[in-house]
């Protein structure tokens, strides 16, 4: 095979397709990239059979064939290579892949193609659109609150509630909660599965955000889940479980409605989060009242930190403290000049929204501190 392609454009394929690379594989191939050059196309599948990536970018070939290489040392090596562009082949010989660009050369040992897993499409029986700006949306304001603890994997991932013309994402890891809904073009029947986030994760680095045109197929079984859209195939295998129902932990009323420009807020708190780094808990103590928020954590060890941001408070003056990512995540996703915060009491869950919009709400849990 020989083949010459954009520095860029492998790079940023190989960003997303080496999230399927097994971290810690069970047999040397699954470490690897299948690599197809074929007319003016190449083609790029990772497989660890959680989940599966296909993608293809735009190549000039002059030898059409295929050929597996270490996914790792093969992204290392395309990031670093010193031209914008970059010839491969494995002319002289099959078991090396010969990167060569601006005068570098680097020979990369292949693997045998014909034992490579290729990425299957699975047997589906159900499908819908979406946009592909609208999900990485919805996935960029909830996969943040996705468990890390993998003892209860179905809170690793997000859970999509498919309701007629409407769906849900939601993860919560049981501290936190973020819940964000949109229409859909069309009316579908109802669903309901929970994917990885490191799936999610990874598609949100291959739909461009000023795409506002196009729309992804998502097909879904029992056991998977594929998304597709222009030169991209993901296929997901699900979580196994029941996501819990969520409603009951949502705050139904509120005491103290604060209204805060979010970029103020975001800035005050990252601030005093320098601080925070030093204490057990990352906590951050807020005091709602008197026209703003006093923002506070101390450490025994270093010192402390305050600052002071004007808001609208109504209501009840209000003492609470948290762990100061749990506010952080939020307020980097928030799309609106100022953000809502509903509260209660210094024990009870907080609730953020957009101001004008019913189809956000991230829920947080204080610390007793």
């Amino acid at each position: 095979m020989k083949f010459s392609c954009y520095k860029s454009d492998l790079t940023e394929a190989l960003q997303f397709v080496i999230r399927a690379v097994a971290v810690k594989p069970m047999t040397p191939i699954l470490a690897g990239i299948y690599l197809k050059a074929e007319g003016s196309t190449l083609e790029l599948q990772a497989n660890n059979f959680s989940t599966g990536i296909v993608t293809r970018i735009p190549v000039n070939t002059e030898l059409p064939g295929v050929t597996v290489v270490s996914g790792k040392r093969f992204q290392e090596f395309v990031r670093n290579m010193p031209d914008d562009t970059i010839t491969f082949s494995d002319e002289k010989d099959a078991e090396f892949l010969e990167i060569e660009s601006g005068g570098a050369k680097v020979e990369l040992l292949t693997m045998v193609p014909g034992e490579f897993p290729k990425v299957k499409t699975p047997d589906t029986d159900n499908s819908f659109k979406i946009r592909t700006i609208v999900l990485r949306n919805l996935i960029q304001k909830t996969v943040f609150a996705v468990a890390k603890d993998e003892t209860r994997p179905v809170f690793t991932g997000c859970a999509f509630q498919l309701e007629g013309d409407k769906i849900s994402l939601v993860a919560t890891n049981t501290h936190r909660l973020a819940l964000a809904v949109e229409k859909l073009p069309e009316y579908y029947g109802e669903c309901n599965f929970v994917v990885p986030a490191e799936t999610l994760r990874g598609l949100m680095l291959r739909i461009d955000p000023k795409d506002v045109e196009n729309y992804v197929t998502l097909s879904y079984s029992t056991r998977f889940l594929t998304f597709t859209f222009d030169n991209v195939f993901v296929n997901a295998r699900l979580i196994e479980g029941q996501f819990p129902p969520y409603d009951r932990v949502i705050p139904s009323s509120s005491t103290t409605n604060v209204t805060v420009d979010s970029n103020a807020f975001k800035n005050a708190v990252e601030l005093v989060s320098l601080m925070s780094r030093e204490t057990e808990y990352n906590t951050v103590k807020f005091v709602f009242g008197n026209g703003g928020i006093e923002i506070s954590s101390n450490s025994p060890e270093v010192g402390g930190a305050t600052t002071n941001v004007e808001a609208q408070v109504n209501g009840d003056d209000l003492s609470i403290s948290f762990n100061v990512n749990y506010i952080l995540d939020v307020l980097k996703v928030i799309d609106s000049p100022q953000v809502d915060i509903a509260l209660n009491d210094k024990y009870s869950p907080a609730a953020f929204t957009e101001p004008g919009n019913d189809n956000y709400i991230y829920v947080a849990t204080p610390v007793r501190a």
